[in-house]
């Protein structure tokens, strides 16, 4: 058969197009194959404590009726109206009667009655008319709600005095909110202050809830005048936290933990502050703080020693946040007020009694305080911030430079090994600060989104000036910052990212924080909230399972080197050599609604054990957890395949850790 000879001009366009279509097969094929290649050989440098800090700051009652177990709301009858500070001694507070019995409560000041010390400006008073039915009582429903329990003792304290014309008795009693009596004891008042104590013990409750209240009834008609009233439960490690919160923090292998923090660290007079002096000794010598941004008093009964307390049981690094004189939040309608220059030596003085407390010999004015409040051992503080929030502001970031350089130097003088941060602008907007002093940089990300954040510590420290930042507030929440809104499994997987991307520059971090330590249910202030809890239960939202995954369970010692063309997938690489392990640590997260196929690259490793361990954690965007369904969103664990290359297909919108045991190449 005769074939038709091709043109060659033909045959060379034709050849040329077969190149071109096969180049772009090839090419197509290629750019479909993703791959990561880990430098096991090569190890970093120490992976910091990404996910592995924490502040506390008094508000969403984080720590009162949430971290701190004491269980009246308002126990020294002190509280406030709203953020300007009007008291309303009785709130939370009410009278139990039966029938036609009658009577009354009114707060009471030192105008009306003998106060059990200064340090207390108001208390309570019962006025009983009537007892033709029954006692009268003074009862607390504790913070919206009180849990009780059988067989389960509730420390209970309270102070007391009758009135001339009161002969009856006092009778301390924990019952349902209808009047079933689980648990009291009765006690004969004096005409003078006095503290009354006792354990009661439950029994006969049908089943745990919410459902409970404290009371305490007065047999006879006339005046009972009350403060300081506390109802302990058990507490974690018998230190005076709720055991369900602290056991959920310490799960988080927690490396710093910071305080008090935020809002609480601003003021520029005793107006308006946290008085760490009001938060030592006996509770009946606090007299507490006013919180001026969130509206309520803040008792400071968890205070100076509670914090650092539980920072050792905890195995945390503390971190204690300093005012720097600057009252200034766009929160509240007071006015902006900065310490004068001339008028720091207060602030000063403050800080620095505050450090000899802290640190002092027993010697020493504030040390011999500290030992007599139970820790006659210096707590070895190494960790101060100087002010909180107060440089991303135009009028702070002027009054903040040379407030902070007078603290500074002063603390510096007496302690120069002490480590102390700077407040960064906020969102990373950091530039070197002219002319001080510090060991790091604080940063603040509460944005929409974190994710786009990833690389931005690998070139923000082009200034030579910052070695190190500290990032003790982050979140992401695409519904914002409002009360009671709380971030879904998508902001977690964003703030994943943003997380993997610090981790990888760990040369360049201190540690990291949550933006929001807690909250009750309900009765917050301001969102997201690593933690939140009514009176029964808490459970942790998505972003605590993602700091407990991708770093509290899983924190590496040293940085690997890695290098992914991965179009979806976020990396951080690091080797595992606690407790004689050789771990290499692959995290990663995928945020988008396509699973990813990757071919992993163990470069420089030997001896690999083919059967890897996987952490892995994936939902719907908008799933999160809740008091009825707590662990909705939970970390599953498996083995895989693995060698010194694999494929690992990461799922949809998910946050993954690889655990594969390997020998280091020789």
């Amino acid at each position: 058969m005769k074939t038709r000879e091709v043109n060659p001009t033909v045959r060379g366009i034709l050849t040329i197009l077969t190149v071109i279509c096969l180049a772009t097969i090839i090419s197509c094929k290629q750019s479909k194959t993703s791959s990561c290649i880990v430098d096991v050989s090569h190890p970093g440098v120490a992976v910091a404590p990404i996910c592995r800090g924490q502040e506390l700051e008094e508000f969403n009652h984080g720590i009162e009726g949430g971290l701190y177990a004491q269980m009246i709301n308002n126990p020294s009858f002190e509280e406030v109206v709203d953020a300007w500070g009007a008291p309303y001694p009785d709130k939370y507070w009410d009278i139990v009667k039966q029938g036609s019995s009658a009577g009354s409560i009114s707060g009471q000041t030192s105008a009306n009655t003998g106060m059990l010390n200064s340090h207390q400006v108001h208390c309570i008073k019962l006025l009983v008319n009537s007892v033709a039915s029954g006692s009268v009582g003074l009862k607390n429903d504790g913070f919206w709600g009180m849990k009780l329990e059988n067989n389960t003792t509730y420390q209970v304290s309270f102070w007391a005095k009758k009135g001339s014309n009161f002969s009856g008795t006092l009778t301390a009693k924990l019952e349902s909110s209808d009047g079933t009596s689980y648990a009291s004891r009765t006690f004969t008042p004096t005409a003078s202050w006095a503290n009354y104590k006792c354990d009661l013990v439950p029994s006969g409750i049908k089943s745990v809830s919410e459902n409970n209240r404290f009371v305490i009834y007065a047999s006879s008609t006339g005046d009972i005048f009350f403060d300081v009233i506390t109802v302990m439960p058990p507490t974690w490690k018998g230190r005076g936290c709720r055991i369900d919160v602290a056991q959920m923090m310490d799960s988080m292998h927690l490396a710093f933990l910071a305080y008090p923090g935020g809002f609480d660290a601003h003021w520029a007079n005793y107006n308006y502050c946290r008085r760490w002096k009001e938060s030592i000794g006996p509770l009946e010598e606090r007299g507490g703080s006013t919180s001026y941004c969130w509206g309520y008093k803040n008792d400071l009964y968890f205070g100076t020693d509670e914090f650092f307390q539980l920072a050792e049981d905890l195995g945390a690094e503390p971190m204690y946040v300093f005012t720097a004189g600057i009252f200034s939040d766009d929160c509240c309608k007071l006015p902006i007020i900065y310490t004068p220059l001339d008028s720091m030596s207060v602030v000063i003085n403050d800080c620095l009694d505050f450090l000899e407390y802290c640190n002092g010999a027993v010697s020493t004015r504030w040390g011999a305080v500290r030992a007599k409040n139970g820790h006659p051992a210096p707590y070895n503080l190494h960790y101060v911030q100087i002010g909180a929030e107060n440089n991303h502001r135009a009028n702070d970031s002027a009054a903040y430079a040379p407030r902070y350089r007078m603290i500074h130097d002063a603390i510096i003088k007496y302690y120069p090994d002490m480590k102390i941060a700077f407040n960064g602008h906020f969102y990373g907007e950091v530039s070197h600060p002219e002319g001080q002093s510090f060991w790091a940089v604080d940063d603040h990300f509460l944005s929409n989104d974190n994710s786009n954040r990833y690389n931005f510590y690998d070139s923000v420290n082009s200034d030579p000036g910052i070695r190190r930042f500290m990032i003790q507030e982050y979140c992401s929440s695409h519904k914002g910052m409002a009360a009671n809104v709380d971030a879904d499994f998508s902001d977690a997987l964003s703030d994943g990212i943003f997380m993997l991307g610090c981790e990888k520059n760990s040369e360049r971090m201190s540690w990291t924080g949550y933006g929001n330590f807690g909250s009750i249910v309900g009765h917050g202030d301001y969102g997201c909230n690593l933690l939140w809890f009514d009176a029964v239960s808490c459970y942790g939202n998505p972003g605590y399972y993602m700091h407990k995954t991708l770093f509290g369970d899983n924190h590496g010692t040293r940085i690997l080197p890695f290098t992914s063309n991965a179009r979806i997938t976020y990396f951080s690489t690091s080797v595992d050599e606690a407790a004689g392990k050789n771990d290499i640590l692959i995290k990663a997260v995928n945020k988008t609604d396509s699973s990813e196929a990757i071919v992993i690259t163990l470069k420089g490793a030997s001896s690999v054990n083919t059967d890897g361990h996987y952490t892995t954690i994936t939902a719907a965007n908008d799933a999160d957890n809740s008091i009825a369904n707590p662990v909705n969103i939970f970390p599953r664990e498996g083995t895989f395949r693995t060698g010194n290359s694999f494929t690992y297909t990461f799922p949809a919108r998910s946050m993954t850790v690889l655990r594969i045991r390997a020998l280091k190449q020789k």
